[in-house]
């Protein structure tokens, strides 16, 4: 299926598998518009959906929305002024498997937030709770300033909900919409998420989607990483085996670029940015978040992902078996070097990987280019030793008239260089009272009767010979 046409499907599939069930016939007749095989094929997917398994521990908040017959009622959802505690509803930002989510206003700090509720009809759900509390847990422990910040956490009627930073800009997968930005933009945003990842490393997080839908970057360029519901603490045991992922065979549903397994609208896992161990079902470590940024960057460098495949079968298998076409031979623009990194991230033996997004970061750090150096001392010691030069030409040539004679003249020495630091250029002033000089150290300006020096020391490597 062509790639416009699987968009279609996404687009179509994900709208009504946000909707309750009774209501996706009347939504499928207006938005396939008479396209049969179109709706055939959004009713497998939907069919599929509502069959399938999870495989992976789901977010508190998308679990909850994946429970049969859930249904996001009008009398459920809060009106712009409606007080939560010390939160006053600004506006709603989103609804479906996720819970609620709503733009507020801290009445007490005075600042923007956003409200995320876990659904009223699983609030109670003790697994739902639990992965919910996970998620607050992992989240708080966290101050990045490229990780989306969980300032609190509460309850309302029987309703946990959490209070995160509201942040503007959109997702790193919609800003790939447009095309792959250019290397630097890469390279930039690459360094930002190491950065996170290394801070939630460093505290026993692995966040285990990471993604370019679960990347925002803000008007400013700034990289957030979002939805730690995924994240496992390594101190952490469960009590059940890792599961494989593989779906048996009358699930293998055809897959869209970018992969989701889904369940009325909750997302279980991204198969195409899951790692080797996690395509297989084992344990995870900080590595698996290495190997899916490597994924996310090879996107943003090619604008297209580095394994592929029509099931999830055979997603699975390349991730798992087959080594990635080199991302210069998709962009000849992407440099060597970045080239390199993307693929020792995207290594499927995780020894021979990154081991620590520190060690992924100190890479990128290498192909940043070196700061420029601030040009207005430069500027003015260029424009000192114009002057310097000017006058000592000047005094030569009589430009200044004829220096004052005394009757009587006394030498006297008004600098004491040493011969590991000479004077290398030096004038007086017309009316004789001061002393330029430059050496080794700098542009020395001396008047001659107290000895008061001010001087300007060099830009670094820099030498007045």
């Amino acid at each position: 299926m062509a790639p416009a046409r699987w968009r279609q499907v996404e687009e179509i599939c994900d709208s009504a598998l946000d909707m309750a069930p009774a209501r996706r016939s009347a939504f499928l007749d207006g938005a396939c518009a008479g396209d049969q095989l179109l709706r055939r094929e959004i009713e497998t997917l939907l069919a599929c959906a509502d069959r399938a398994e999870p495989f992976l521990e789901v977010p508190a908040l998308e679990m909850a929305g994946s429970l049969p017959d859930q249904e996001q009622d009008e009398e459920e959802s809060f009106p712009a002024g409606s007080e939560i505690g010390p939160y006053r509803i600004v506006a709603p930002l989103g609804a479906g498997g996720m819970g609620q989510v709503y733009e507020a206003r801290d009445t007490r700090l005075e600042r923007d937030v956003a409200l995320k509720f876990l659904p009223a009809t699983s609030a109670h759900e003790p697994e739902a709770l639990k992965r919910f509390q996970r998620e607050a847990r992992a989240a708080s422990a966290l101050n990045h300033p490229n990780i989306c910040t969980l300032h609190d956490i509460g309850e309302h009627e029987g309703q946990p909900f959490l209070v995160m930073e509201l942040l503007e800009g959109q997702s790193l997968k919609q800003r790939l919409g447009s095309g792959p930005p250019p290397p630097h933009e890469v390279l930039e945003l690459a360094l930002q998420i190491a950065d996170a990842l290394e801070a939630a490393h460093s505290k026993g997080i692995v966040h285990r989607d990471i993604k370019p839908g679960n990347i925002l970057v803000t008007p400013r360029g700034q990289a957030k990483i979002l939805d730690f519901g995924l994240a496992k603490l390594l101190a952490e045991r469960l009590d059940e085996p890792p599961r494989s992922v593989t779906p048996p065979e009358d699930r293998r549903n055809r897959l869209s670029h970018e992969e989701t397994i889904t369940r009325l609208g909750a997302t279980l896992g991204t198969v195409a940015y899951m790692s080797p161990e996690q395509a297989r079902g084992e344990s995870v470590d900080a590595r698996t978040d290495l190997f899916s940024l490597g994924t996310t960057l090879y996107q943003a460098a090619t604008g297209t992902l580095p394994f592929q495949g029509e099931t999830t079968e055979r997603m699975l298998e390349a991730i798992v078996r087959q080594p990635p076409r080199k991302p210069r031979e998709r962009n000849p623009e992407l440099p060597l070097a970045l080239e390199r990194i993307i693929l020792k991230a995207l290594e499927k033996d995780r020894t021979a990987r990154y081991q620590t997004a520190a060690e992924l970061r100190a890479d990128l750090e290498r192909l940043r280019p070196a700061p420029r150096p601030a040009r207005w001392p430069l500027a003015v010691a260029a424009a000192l030793l114009v002057a310097l030069v000017v006058t000592v030409i000047g005094i030569g040539s009589g430009w200044f008239g004829a220096i004052p004679q005394t009757a009587e003249g006394t030498p006297r020495q008004v600098t004491a260089n040493p011969a590991q630091d000479p004077v290398v250029r030096l004038g007086i002033s017309p009316d004789g009272e001061y002393l330029a000089y430059a050496d080794l150290t700098g542009i020395h300006v001396r008047r001659i009767d107290s000895g008061e020096t001010r001087s300007l020391p060099p830009e670094e490597g820099f030498c007045f010979r």
